[in-house]
C-alpha cells in the first residue's frame, strides 16, 4: 500500500521530490503540494483502492502526510456504507 501511495503522490501531488524519498511523516503541502492537488491525489487514491473516504476524513490534516493517507485508506476499507447506499 505504501508504494502504491507513493506512486499516486508522485502522479497527483506535484511536490518537490520524489515520494520515494519521503519518510512516513513528511509534510507534503510543506513540499508544495496544493489543495488542488490533494484533490486530484484523493481522488486517485479512492479509484485505487476502491474506496471511499468518509465525510468527516477529508480534511488538510488527512492528506498532510503518507502515514496519514495509509491511516485513512484503512479506515475507509472498514467504514461501514453510507446510509444512501444503503437505501438504494
Amino acid at each position: 500500500m505504501f508504494e502504491t501511495i507513493q506512486s499516486l503522490i508522485d502522479q497527483e501531488a506535484q511536490i518537490c521530490i520524489p515520494a520515494s524519498h519521503l519518510t512516513p511523516r513528511a509534510n507534503l503541502y510543506e513540499l508544495g503540494m496544493t489543495p488542488y492537488t490533494a484533490i486530484r491525489l484523493l481522488l486517485a487514491i479512492e479509484r485505487e483502492f476502491r474506496v471511499e473516504f468518509p465525510r468527516d476524513s477529508l480534511n488538510r490534516r488527512t492528506m498532510a502526510t503518507i502515514e496519514n493517507i495509509v491511516r485513512g485508506v484503512r479506515a475507509a476499507q472498514f467504514a461501514p456504507a453510507y446510509e444512501w447506499r444503503q437505501a438504494a
